[in-house]
């Protein structure tokens, strides 16, 4: 029998293909005789009589002589010829007869491939066509199994991340289709790469701490509220969390992605990166890390519990997020510039009743416009027994009323101007008390506001003045001009604040307001 070399299937001796795969089966060789030598013959050597010298003298009779018999001769044996094994030859196959692989397995494998180029257009196909293509090859016993095992895996791994990621794209790519943004299959797989990039990572640790908990602004008691479905709600006020606030969706990036999608899909709205960066060179506390980028895509606004926007708009904020020593989210309006500063609720449960916040509301001209009234140029002292006072050593003071320090949030206010320098002095007093975790908060939020309005130079340390035990926080603005603030409690813990605004050349202001400062 002879047996295939490429399938191992046994045929009948003299065939000149396989049966079973249609091989060419190598031809049998003739085994060659060695030839046999023959054992040469070696000529009998004659006999040769000797003469005998008795015979000359004595003849035995005829009857009686002993016949010579020749010795015996050696039998030659030829030398054995050495066997040598004949090689073995595989016959060489020829590539026009191969079997060739499946093509559905082909096909599978290619469209595979292509579907993770696509964004899994032509997944399914692969899927479908690498099944089919390993049953056919199987049944058949044709190559290409392998291919298609891996268009099987490819196509079916593709299709189950699709299948979990669509859903949560799926509202981006139906708003770009109203919109008329999708007109070819290029746009779409733009559009669905785009809207994956976009998607909130709760596994990030500032993303799990911005959810975890109810963030309320110190500034003006409005919140927010995340919720793990992707919703969110921003209260008007903490106090009322029922009828009147803002409610949509919401997606949250940190660290290099945020600043990414901050220069890249939301450029529109003017934030370059050396505008964070110059905020992260001002505070050490903040970082690429703690960066974070939140879009608000509101969808309603309820007032007294009833939705007066029929239309969905969208609002971006940046900034950072500080964990320690305790948590705190600055978020800067990327159309409007402002900027408020969040705690977490149980933080300002703490400290809500020693706040009072001031009111956010847009203003007009006419309200924020500060009045100058002419003083006694020769008086001595500015402030009264409510704000205390300060000692005018030099210059021509006016009185300046500023609305924005106006209000029933004070006791007192005191401001004055100098006619020459331009230079103001504001001494205040909030009717609320305060305790020094709230001052605390202030200080900082008042730091942090400076950070994001541009200021450089910018310091926090604890001081006295007047003999109190007070926070001072200076920096110098983009117009050159310096302030230094003052906040402290007094006795009443009534909580205080005093401010310079001078420049350089004003220096003596400062430096008078610090020294002659007193209070009762």
């Amino acid at each position: 029998m002879a047996v295939c070399p490429n399938c191992g299937a046994q045929n009948y001796d003299g065939a000149k293909f396989c049966t079973s795969c249609g091989g060419p089966l190598p031809v049998a060789q003739p085994v060659q005789q060695q030839p046999v030598q023959q054992p040469v013959q070696q000529a009998q050597p004659e006999a040769v009589q000797i003469p005998n010298p008795q015979q000359q003298y004595w003849t035995r009779p005829s009857s009686e002589s002993v016949p010579v018999t020749p010795a015996e001769q050696p039998i030659p044996i030829a030398p054995a010829q050495p066997v040598y094994a004949q090689p073995i030859t595989q016959p060489v196959q020829n590539r026009a007869n191969r079997p060739k692989s499946n093509g559905w397995c082909n096909a599978g494998l290619a469209l595979s491939i292509i579907g993770w180029c696509t964004m899994g257009i032509t997944a399914p196909f692969g899927l479908l066509f690498s099944l089919i293509g390993l049953i056919v090859s199987s049944k058949k016993r044709q190559p290409g199994r392998g291919k298609a095992i891996a268009g099987l895996i490819l196509s079916g791994v593709l299709i189950f991340s699709l299948a979990i990621s669509l859903p949560m794209v799926w509202a981006d790519v139906q708003k770009e289709f109203e919109r008329g943004n999708i007109t070819n299959p290029m746009e779409l797989i733009d559009t669905l790469d785009e809207a994956t990039d976009k998607q909130t990572d709760y596994s990030n640790k500032y993303v799990k701490k911005i959810v975890a908990s109810r963030w309320v602004s110190i500034e003006d008691a409005s919140c927010m509220e995340f919720k793990k479905d992707k919703s969110f709600k921003y209260f008007v006020s903490y106090e009322d969390l029922d009828d009147n606030y803002i409610s949509g969706n919401y997606r949250i990036f940190t660290g290099d992605k945020a600043i990414d999608m901050l220069t890249s899909s939301y450029k529109s709205y003017g934030v370059k990166k050396s505008d964070v960066q110059q905020l992260m060179s001002d505070n050490s506390a903040f970082k690429e890390d703690n960066f974070v980028l939140i879009v608000f895509e509101n969808d309603g606004q309820w007032v007294d519990g009833e939705n007066i926007k029929d239309k969905e708009w969208e609002t971006a904020c940046y900034g950072f997020l500080v964990t320690s020593p305790d948590p705190s989210l600055l978020l800067i309006d990327m159309s409007t510039d402002i900027k408020l500063s969040f705690i977490q609720e149980d933080d300002y449960e703490k400290i809500k009743d020693q706040i009072d916040p001031t009111t956010t509301e847009p203003t007009t001209d006419s309200t924020t416009e500060a009045t100058v009234t002419e003083a006694d140029p020769d008086a001595q002292t500015m402030g009264d027994s409510i704000t205390g006072t300060v000692t005018l050593t030099q210059g021509k003071w006016d009185i300046w009323n500023d609305a924005v320090l106006s209000g029933s949030n004070f006791d007192s206010v005191q401001s004055r101007r100098n006619r020459e320098t331009q230079t103001i002095i504001n001494l205040c007093v909030y009717k609320n008390t305060y305790n020094s975790t709230a001052l605390k908060q202030i200080a900082d939020s008042l730091k942090t506001g400076m950070q994001t309005s541009g200021y450089s130079n910018i310091d926090m340390k604890t001081t006295t003045i007047g003999g109190f035990d007070a926070y001072e926080i200076s920096g110098k603005a983009t117009d050159g001009m310096y302030v230094n603030l003052w906040l402290f409690l007094d006795n009443n813990n009534k909580f205080h604040y005093i401010t310079v605004e001078y420049f350089e050349s004003d220096k003596a202001s400062y430096e008078m307001v610090r020294d002659t400062y007193k209070l009762g």
